[in-house]
């Protein structure tokens, strides 16, 4: 999902007001992103918040301004909020700069773990040109016997067991 996020720091009110917009139609190929008009992004939330608020928070370190940003209508995944954090402090570190615009793709958050994934697959032996383990793992036809039960005792009746009533 393609999300934005427009911080706006409005000083005649002393207000800051962040407004969350997803692309809500539809699943355009990523090679279509730049391509995504307004239009395409639906309003899912508005936050106004104070700013002496947000300033006092901003004094007391990001992880309190983070815990201040987020409320149960409002609660961006932490890669997205420590980015919102760092905004909202530029903005107030700023005397010229009103807004922002960020626009997150989610799928940027699992491209890494979709690399990882398929170096593993790819790899079946590593520099020393030994197995990698994961088949080792999971082969574990070795420890059986002829009778197709685990190494152990052959006879059932030798095993004992307490009933409890």
């Amino acid at each position: 999902m393609r999300q934005k996020y427009h911080i706006f720091k409005n000083d005649e009110k002393n207000e800051l007001f962040i407004k969350e917009y997803a692309v809500v139609d539809g699943k355009p190929n990523r090679k279509d992103l730049p391509q995504i008009q307004e239009e395409n992004f639906s309003l899912l939330c508005e936050q106004t918040y104070d700013s002496k608020a947000i300033k006092s928070s901003i004094s007391s370190g990001k992880e309190s301004l983070i815990s201040m940003l987020r409320n149960p209508h409002f609660f961006p995944i932490h890669q997205y909020i420590q980015k919102i954090a760092d905004t909202v402090i530029s903005l107030y570190g700023s005397k010229d700069q009103e807004s922002m615009v960020l626009i997150f793709d989610d799928t940027d958050l699992f491209m890494p773990i979709a690399d990882d994934l398929d170096r593993m697959s790819s790899s079946e032996e590593d520099e020393e040109g030994t197995s990698d383990g994961l088949e080792d793992l999971l082969d574990d036809d070795n420890d059986l016997d002829t009778n197709g039960s685990t190494e152990g005792p052959a006879d059932n009746d030798s095993l004992e067991y307490e009933e409890k009533e």
